[in-house]
């Protein structure tokens, strides 16, 4: 019994060790919420390669090729799904940049990322509101969700475009 209840104090020691594990909730969901442009919560589900925008549980008007979100540097950015790239163009039409990512900001403000999987999202929490965004930080997220996923799903996936996409940035 006593060496039963060492080793979970140990394993718990290890893993509360990793900041990641602790601090990032990673996960599978139908529907992206985010802080709009105007402040308030607004959700985004896919409808085929549009989406469909709602708030306080009301959908907003028809499907649409592009929402307006808060990016992780405060600003309004506009996102739109580049079928051809299979990519999301986040940015002004003429400005727009290509990237698997979509880099948002929550009510709450904490930093969040989310790539398309199938016809939902994969989102991570990479930052609390206080928390800095750093590479070391991108990158014990990235190796935290190798740690964690299995082969050939989102979590993977995302680990990987977390090393190729953001810490290359």
């Amino acid at each position: 019994m006593r060496i039963a209840s060492w080793a979970v104090a140990g394993a718990l020691t290890i893993l509360g060790t990793t900041a990641a594990f602790a601090t990032t909730p990673a996960f599978e969901d139908n529907k992206l919420n985010f802080k709009g442009c105007d402040g308030a919560q607004v959700s985004v589900r896919w409808l085929g390669d549009d989406f469909q925008l709602s708030a306080g549980g009301k959908v907003l008007g028809k499907e649409r090729a592009s929402f307006e979100f808060v990016g992780w540097d405060g600003k309004c950015s506009t996102a739109r799904w580049a079928t051809d790239q299979a990519k999301f163009a986040v940015g002004a039409d003429a400005s727009a940049s290509s990237s698997s990512l979509i880099r948002f900001m929550a009510t709450d403000g904490s930093r969040w990322l989310a790539m398309r999987d199938g016809d939902g999202f994969f989102v991570a929490r990479i930052a609390a509101n206080d928390e800095e965004i750093s590479s070391p930080r991108i990158t014990e997220i990235a190796a935290w969700l190798e740690r964690s996923s299995r082969e050939y799903s989102p979590g993977r996936t995302l680990a990987k475009h977390l090393k190729t996409e953001v810490i290359a940035d």
